[in-house]
């Protein structure tokens, strides 16, 4: 269960699986590698979306409630896309969205001109996505005699 919405509330799926499945996937040995590992990663970031982001979106709506429905028909209340879009609505003319779009701007017209430090940015995050790649280019390059120039 995922992206479900019931009487107004958002009702998160289970918690996760250690290595979230592709569900009716294929196995292993029937697809290329890296499709494998990519359907894995996007079926981990929908989890999170899903268990992480999602409740927390979900829980501003309800603190909101009134302002959010508002202008929504009854007949849709309960549709999970209708409900983002009234409260983005709400919330782009926050302070806090405001100042975050002045932020992305200024960050923008960093990595423009050469002067963003990229060392600070989500370094866990960044950490983990430079080890995964490693480690997908260490198990192609110690089959590199076999895959020759079509590893990539």
């Amino acid at each position: 269960m995922s992206h479900v919405k019931r009487f107004c509330v958002y009702c998160p799926p289970p918690p996760p699986h250690p290595k979230p499945p592709v569900p009716g996937g294929p196995h292993d040995w029937e697809m290329h590698p890296s499709w494998t590992a990519g359907m894995e990663a996007l079926n981990a970031y929908r989890h999170w979306v899903s268990s992480v982001v999602l409740p927390i979106a979900f829980q501003w709506i309800e603190e909101h409630k009134s302002e959010v429905y508002a202008s929504v028909p009854d007949d849709v209340k309960d549709d999970i896309g209708v409900a983002i879009a009234a409260a983005f609505r709400l919330v782009k003319e926050l302070p806090a969205y405001k100042t975050g779009m002045e932020g992305s701007a200024a960050f923008a017209a960093d990595v423009a001109n050469g002067t963003h430090d990229s060392s600070k940015t989500n370094p866990v995050w960044t950490g983990i996505a430079r080890k995964v790649r490693t480690s997908t280019e260490e198990a192609f390059a110690e089959q590199a005699s076999l895959l020759e120039d079509v590893q990539e």
